[in-house]
């Protein structure tokens, strides 16, 4: 790192000033604070900062109205200066690396446009609040109840009853260093049953205090003590936690606690109690203050309109327990919060628990719930229940009316779509009256999977690809259940608790098995198939989301050895030794077994982005195999009954599962970005010239046409109403594009040979227009590679991969392009939607429809 003292810093920036320079880089330079002179560079477009020192920024950072680009990434920053939030101009800020408080995370993770919201409601008024979270776990009988009721003053029950579902209170308390302030902490309370664990994980949130609490009377294993921590661990890694030993009259609270710290640094402190005589207590309230002090939300700084809508929030939940979304939004502009910070807020309160709120989720979007322990409690109840118990997890509609008997019918709905959006359950696909639940299905197959080991062993002889997970600490809840409820459209109806057999149609052209092994600590996923890469890939995304949900928990993932000239291996490749291997071009790895080498591209095929270009080579050379009668590539798939031999349908099937196999691939690249409001859109289209003749000579110089496409997997085809655009001035969009129209070209000239009328969505001409549109698309590519400044673009800026970058600038032009051809954001009727696997498809209307039924 260069290192660059202050008066050599003001000397760049005069000598930028008088230049008028537009991109200033003073990244890697050991700044530590950057003098308020940064604000006379009135011309900068682009300001790179990162990797020193930075504590702090100026408020002058503010008069750079003209910056579009800053880069802040890896400094010491707790807080952006409010400033920032007025810069118009700003469509790349990049502040990963820094401990942020203010925005707090929740914001920062959804992107410029809420952070810049967020400053600009801070500008206006802020205020701090003392309001944090305490959340109390372990086994069920432990004391959890009596140890929160002795903490409030309330005494001791002799004949407390065990906690169902879950309970939450409010806990005041002095703070241990500032005067006259009270801080308070809204206590979760959760039942310990093994049952409701499951349930308990999506209120397991970091930025929380923990209270592990165990009977010293049945000892610290008893009290699954390591679970418990494993649990903490993986949910909310960053969260201390104070370890209780309660019915400590007669019983010494013994447990290795060395050993404990050393595993698990985040737990501060280790209390024992006796809940009956109240001896401890004080002790406990004491340690409970410190640790609550020093929590990242205690003391947040608030706007004080958005402070305003949570109080009034938290004042109606005492007498409702969901309102609809105009009244929140009645509320929101009640108390002056600006119309488009709405979504800000509204997501923001989502993401710490106030409300659940799921904006995107169609069966739930019409409802804001004011009270989490309300839904959860019954929740619990049905878990609970002994209907569904003996009934294997089947939970029918008229169980509703036990289980929930004084909830209105609209509202036991509602908790069924809640149960299927925290993947507790999921809908039948023969009967939508029928439910299955998970955590209640069988832990032995045999009850409710017989003979998928008979389906499964039917195909060991065909492709197969699998990879294991082995987790660092126990399974936690939720694994596989959570995976299993998510990927139900591919069940065969064969799952238990610990497992479940897949297919990828009514063909069972493929099969796929996860299992789950408890005590061994890993998870397997295998697919066998014809072609088995394509839907390995698909689940294994759908498996990466769900373990996604622990943060804290270390997973290794092996892929086994494909053996050697027909002679299975045991050994287990590490993913990572792979990925390092191919990222070096190292085609070829040894296997310490069999002391040979085998190919790494072979193991990555399909599964790693740098294996991409052997996908190509696989399609090329399967498009050369599929000839008709007369030599030429077939081009319409309704007419392979007549035109296509049995072995060329193979052919074609693999064909078609690579194409959607890189049409995914290409898609999930934009996952992240599409969650932003500044780059969420539609982002497969075709683009041509308007007139066609000579356009290759000129193609900076004249109008060009864009046309949305709907990407649902292995049918890209363009929007039939809507969605086609005219540019009038496309020389400076193509500067920022160009690399994405590149690799974009790329995936789509695969659509064109076997583009066909897709039944009731194209006519035979719209298609064969097209594959028109995908021919110019191609030249105009190949076009845009001879630009010199273009293939620039894609190689220079802003931290991260190359993908990545072309990704995030090729995806905020082009929104900003539409933004201004179709302010009403029509995009041909395109709707977006989440899959299961966690991928962002904009669809059009008859394929969206699929992914909602």
């Amino acid at each position: 790192m260069s290192i660059i003292n202050e008066k050599e810093l003001l000397e760049i920036i005069e000598e930028d000033c008088k230049k008028k320079q537009e991109v200033l880089n003073i990244s890697g330079w050991g700044i530590r604070s950057l003098p308020a002179e940064i604000g006379k560079l009135a011309e900068l477009h682009v300001l790179r900062l990162n990797n020193n020192e930075l504590t702090s920024l100026p408020a002058e950072i503010g008069k750079l109205k003209k910056l579009r680009e800053l880069y802040l990434y890896d400094n010491d920053l707790t807080s952006l200066p409010t400033e920032i939030g007025w810069l118009t101009e700003l469509n790349k800020l990049d502040v990963s690396g820094n401990p942020l408080t203010s925005p707090p995370p929740a914001i920062v993770w959804r992107g410029l446009e809420a952070i810049k919201s967020y400053l600009r409601a801070l500008a206006e008024g802020e205020q701090q609040e003392w309001v944090s979270k305490m959340i109390l776990v372990g086994e069920g009988g432990v004391g959890k109840t009596s140890l929160l009721k002795r903490l409030l003053d309330e005494g001791f029950d002799l004949n407390e009853e065990t906690t169902h579902g879950l309970q939450v209170r409010s806990l005041e308390l002095d703070h241990p260093s500032k005067v006259d302030v009270r801080m308070r902490l809204n206590t979760w309370d959760f039942g310990g049953q093994d049952i409701l664990h499951a349930t308990h994980q999506f209120f397991l949130t970091n930025q929380s205090l923990f209270v592990l609490v165990w009977n010293a009377r049945n000892g610290w294993q008893q009290g699954k003590l390591y679970y418990w921590l494993d649990v903490v661990k993986a949910r909310a890694p960053q969260s201390p936690v104070l370890i209780v030993a309660t019915h400590t009259e007669n019983w010494p609270a013994n447990l290795p606690y060395e050993d404990i710290r050393n595993k698990y640094p985040q737990v501060c402190g280790h209390l024992s109690v006796s809940n009956e005589k109240g001896v401890g207590i004080d002790e406990i309230e004491e340690a409970i203050r410190h640790e609550a002090a020093k929590l990242p939300l205690m003391g947040k700084r608030w706007p004080s309109s958005w402070l305003a809508v949570v109080q009034e929030i938290r004042d109606v939940r005492r007498d409702k327990k969901y309102i609809y979304p105009n009244e929140l939004y009645d509320l929101m502009d009640k108390k002056k919060v600006k119309k488009k910070d709405r979504v800000v807020l509204s997501t923001w309160l989502h993401d710490l628990g106030d409300i659940l709120y799921f904006r995107d989720s169609k069966d739930l979007a019409d409802i804001v719930i004011l009270d989490a322990e309300w839904v959860a409690s019954n929740i619990c109840q049905m878990l609970e229940s002994t209907e569904i118990e003996t009934g294997l997890g089947i939970f029918k509609k008229e169980h509703m009316e036990i289980v929930w008997p004084n909830i209105r019918p609209p509202i036991r709905d509602v908790f069924l779509r809640l149960m299927e959006q925290f993947d507790l359950s999921f809908r039948t696909l023969e009967d939508r009256d029928i439910s299955i639940v998970v955590e209640r299905l069988s832990l032995n197959p045999s009850e409710s999977a017989g003979g998928y080991k008979e389906l499964w062993n039917a195909r060991s002889g065909q492709n197969e690809i699998s990879m294991k997970f082995y987790l660092n600490a126990s399974l936690p809840p939720g694994i596989p259940t959570w995976f299993i409820a998510r990927s139900h459209r591919f069940t065969t109806y064969k799952h238990w608790r610990y497992g479940a057999l897949f297919a990828d149609g009514e063909e069972l052209r493929h099969l796929a098995l996860i299992r789950a092994y408890d005590h061994e600590r890993y998870l397997e996923l295998g697919v066998r198939g014809p072609t088995p890469q394509n839907f390995f890939a698909l689940l294994c995304d759908g498996l990466e989301l769900t373990l996604k949900r622990y943060p804290g928990m270390n997973i290794e993932r092996k892929i086994p050895c494909p053996g050697h000239i027909g002679i299975r291996c045991k050994y287990e490749f590490d993913y990572r030794q792979l990925e390092n291997a191919i990222n070096k071009r190292k085609m070829l790895i040894q296997c310490p077994e069999a002391m040979e080498n085998v190919s790494v591209a072979k193991m990555l095929f399909g599964l790693h982005v740098d294996t991409q270009d052997k996908v190509f080579e696989q399609m090329e050379n399967l498009l050369v195999q599929i000839k008709g009668v007369n030599g030429h590539v077939v081009t319409r798939i309704d007419r392979m009954e007549n035109e296509l031999v049995r072995n060329q349908k193979v052919i074609l099937n693999e064909l078609l599962d690579c194409r959607e196999l890189v049409e995914r691939g290409f898609t999930s690249l934009f996952d992240a970005e599409q969650r932003l409001a500044e780059s969420h859109c539609p982002n497969v289209f075709t683009i041509q010239p308007k007139e066609e003749n000579r356009w290759l000579h000129n193609i900076f110089g004249q109008k060009m046409v864009l046309q949305l496409c709907c990407q649902v997997p292995g049918h890209w085809h363009p929007t039939l109403e809507g969605g086609r655009y005219d540019i009038k001035q496309p020389a400076k969009w193509f500067e920022t594009v160009g690399p994405y129209i590149i690799q974009l070209a790329k995936i789509i000239k695969y659509t064109a040979p076997l583009v066909s009328p897709i039944t009731g969505i194209m006519s035979e001409s719209f298609a064969e227009d097209f594959k028109h549109q995908i021919t110019m698309m191609e030249e105009l590519a190949k076009k845009l590679r001879c630009e010199e400044n273009i293939i620039e673009q894609a190689k220079e800026s802003g931290g991260g991969t190359k993908a990545e970058q072309i990704t995030g600038m090729g995806l905020r032009a082009l929104r900003k392009l539409l933004d201004e051809l179709d302010p009403y954001q029509n995009w041909g009727g395109l709707k977006k939607v989440l899959t299961p696997e966690g991928h962002y498809l904009w669809l059009c209307e008859e394929h969206a429809r699929e992914y909602e039924e």
